[in-house]
């Protein structure tokens, strides 16, 4: 596992959902281990480099709590000249251009699309509000306080509508 940063509340929620996605599909999990490397394509590198070290030809799947990182993670096993068989799954979060890039070519196994959008227009919508004292009980909240909004898979059937959204 590869994480954003520590104590970083997405982080910890990426981390935690990705886990527990396999779990309940049935896929037995044995963490090996996990290094923070700050959101950063450079540090998951040499986060996975290091990884690679101590558990030479054991790492099966990489989770990484961003694009980047994922890719950070490929570009490790590149750097020491691993490919084919011995290379892991590699998985990514956010769906961004190069994530999306990097699945249409196999390097990452998936990714999973953050709407940043709907983010955006969340926050806008409980910014005005807010302001204006009208308009909060429109909003979806979970808890009285957070508003989530879901990721979406990323397969072969919709990534051309993805890499849409990022060009």
């Amino acid at each position: 596992v590869i994480e954003g940063e520590a104590g970083h509340q997405d982080a910890i929620i990426r981390t935690e959902s990705a886990v527990d996605a396999l779990k309940k599909r049935g896929v037995q999990l044995e963490k090996l281990g996990s290094g923070m490397a700050n959101w950063d394509r450079a540090q998951a590198q040499n986060r996975m480099q290091q990884m690679i070290g101590q558990y030479p030809n054991q790492i099966e799947l990489v989770l990484a709590n961003n694009d980047a990182m994922a890719l950070g993670a490929v570009d490790a096993y590149a750097k020491l000249n691993h490919t084919g068989s011995a290379l892991p799954l590699f998985f990514g979060i956010d769906g961004t251009g190069v994530g999306l890039e990097a699945v249409m070519d196999s390097r990452l196994a998936g990714t999973v699309y953050n709407d940043k959008e709907g983010q955006a227009q969340a926050i806008a919508q409980i910014a005005v509000a807010v302001v204006t004292g009208q308009g909060m009980e429109q909003i979806d909240l979970e808890k009285d306080r957070y508003v989530y909004l879901p990721y979406t898979k990323i397969t072969d059937e919709n990534i051309n509508s993805f890499l849409n959204k990022e060009q």
